[in-house]
């Protein structure tokens, strides 16, 4: 409060003549702000000293000019009139110890080395580990020994953001203390932008046959913006690729009526439709151009997460969480951590099959998350959806979406890919021979020219080609007609199974006989309850591969194993089968 009171022409006198001949005893230490600070503390304190006694009435007022405490008035009013000097109109200055170090000088920089060396490591010793290395450092150079305190308060002045970037890096550490900023532009409708990602299930499943543990499967979930609803997903027991990306757009993109009843779904899911932009992170899946080249193919803009900005996948990481916390209560969850799990026994409490875990997903999707008021919006995701779609009385709706015709070829689009050449002995792919007569006109004109071929993982008797003059894609099966139908998955464990022997000329007919042997040795190994898992979870393997190829409903599905002579043989007497011949869409 003095601060702000005039100095009287008296007291503008007196700090003239201070300032001036400053070379006096009194005031000669004080600066030029303390000495002001002084004088106008005098005009207020001397009238106090030159009484006899003070009343707490005048004390208090003098408290009241100064901005102190009473006690504060009485001290100084005890020391100025014993010594008359303007600094003891001054608050004392404080002469503590806060701040000062009082260890070795060569106890610091031990210190300072272990704290950069040791405990700013990527090993990320405890605190007491890191006083214990300090302490045995100076016990080794014959120093006094630094209490755990100080080393403690000397720690907690290092910048927490320092730790994270020593211990576990600067990207974490960016995630953690950088600034959020930016954010996905708002949706207005249904089906303007719908993320995709995967993630492990916190729940192990068992085989159909024995009920035997196998492992924990992979879902990818395609959900909503606008309504926050779940608009597809895929199960599998496959690490997520470019194949589960196709089926779970698949399963997004067409009606649910037929899935819904093949699974025993009690619960209606309308939702359904062809996304106007895909938004998922940076995988090696999502940039795959299997999926680049099928997103082009059906008119769907694929856009990534810009990089070291994890808070831009927000809403789809929530809604893996809330699907994660559906199985919390199962037999055979096995929580988020080991905090979580305890001291439960996944592999012994494990109960549900894959089949059995797809229809309690479609349960909680369709029957209890969809119905659920949102809080990002207020409403249920069905509600919302609906809205959406219809309009309400304030906004027109999108429209209901337009059905897809050909759910094979949506399928197809989304396989992986690759460009291979056409020989004499047909298309080799993966140690396999593929031919057909629709390639005979393609060997005729004599040109060595690569093919676009797809192929679906879980089927690999047969590819896709696509003939480059016709916009088509044709169905090429195996040379040999009498070739099993087998994943991706078997074939690869046949290779592996040949080289071992250490065979490098081996021929297609060894390839298919180390599968079948294979197979053998696993069909026998599930049969016995004491033999690994990995020979169950192989049987388990093939058995959802030929549920997927053989007995799902032909609208999201591929044909079964190749016939003796294609339906599109080029003919007068025949003219091509719609359902094998595709026009490409440009």
């Amino acid at each position: 409060m003095f601060r702000n009171m005039p100095i009287h022409a008296a007291d503008s006198e007196d700090l003239g003549a201070i300032l001036a001949s400053n070379s006096g005893v009194d005031g000669a230490e004080l600066t030029d702000t303390e000495i002001a600070t002084a004088v106008i503390r005098r005009g207020i304190i001397e009238p106090l000293v030159a009484r006899d006694r003070c009343s707490v009435a005048d004390v208090s007022d003098a408290a009241k000019q100064i901005g102190c405490s009473t006690r504060t008035v009485w001290t100084i009013i005890k020391r100025y009139r014993s010594t008359r000097r303007l600094r003891d109109l001054l608050p004392p200055k404080r002469r503590g110890t806060r701040g000062r170090s009082f260890l070795d000088p060569k106890v610091e920089a031990i210190i300072v080395r272990v704290f950069e060396t040791h405990h700013l490591s990527r090993m990320r010793p405890t605190i007491v580990q890191t006083v214990r290395e300090i302490r045995r450092i100076c016990t080794l150079e014959g120093l006094k020994l630094p209490s755990t305190d100080s080393i403690r308060r000397r720690l907690a002045r290092i910048p927490e953001i320092e730790i994270v970037a020593a211990r576990e890096g600067r990207k974490k550490a960016g995630e953690r203390f950088r600034p959020v900023s930016g954010a996905t532009p708002v949706t207005n409708a249904p089906l303007q932008r719908v993320q995709i990602d995967h993630t492990k299930v916190d729940l192990i499943v068992v085989d159909e046959k024995n009920r035997l543990p196998l492992q924990r499967p992979f879902i990818t979930i395609a959900l909503d913006e606008f309504s926050r609803s779940v608009l597809g997903f895929h199960l599998s027991l496959e690490a997520p690729s470019a194949t589960s990306v196709g089926l779970c757009l698949v399963h997004s993109i067409l009606p649910k009526d037929d899935w819904s009843g093949k699974i025993g779904l009690q619960f209606p899911w309308p939702m359904y439709g062809r996304p106007d932009e895909i938004y998922v992170d940076n995988g090696s899946d999502f940039h795959s151009e299997a999926v680049q080249r099928g997103c082009d193919a059906w008119g769907m803009q694929i856009n990534f997460r810009p990089g070291g900005m994890p808070h831009f996948g927000g809403i789809i990481e929530r809604m893996m969480r809330t699907a994660m916390s559906s199985v919390k209560t199962l037999p055979g969850a096995t929580g988020s951590s080991i905090i979580e799990r305890g001291d439960r026994d996944p592999d012994r409490d494990a109960a549900m099959t894959l089949p059995e875990l797809e229809l309690m997903f479609a349960t909680f999707f369709a029957g209890q998350y969809h119905c659920t008021p949102h809080k990002h919006h207020g409403l249920t995701p069905n509600t919302k959806w609906m809205q959406g779609i219809f309009g309400d009385k304030s906004e027109r709706g999108r429209g209901v979406p337009t059905e897809i015709q050909d759910p094979q070829r949506l399928l197809i689009d989304f396989l992986p890919m690759e460009r291979r050449r056409l020989t004499q002995r047909g298309i080799r792919w993966g140690g396999v021979h593929y031919m057909d007569d629709i390639l005979r006109r393609y060997l005729m004109d004599g040109k060595h020219r690569d093919f676009l071929v797809r192929r679906d993982p879980r089927d690999v008797s047969a590819i896709w080609l696509l003939a480059p003059d016709e916009n088509r894609y044709y169905r090429i099966g195996t040379k040999e007609i009498s070739r099993p139908s087998l994943s991706l998955w078997e074939l690869e464990a046949g290779r592996r199974a040949i080289r071992a022997e250490g065979r490098a000329d081996y021929d297609e007919t060894a390839l298919f006989a180390a599968v079948e042997a294979q197979r053998q040795i696993a069909n026998t190994a599930a049969g016995n309850k004491s033999q690994a898992r990995r020979s169950r979870l192989a049987v388990e393997r093939r058995a959802r591969n030929d549920a997927g190829n053989s007995n799902a409903p032909s609208d999201t599905m591929l044909p079964q194993s190749p016939l003796p002579q294609a339906p599109w043989r080029y003919t007068e007497a025949a003219a091509p089968d719609e359902d094998d011949v595709f026009e490409i869409l440009e």
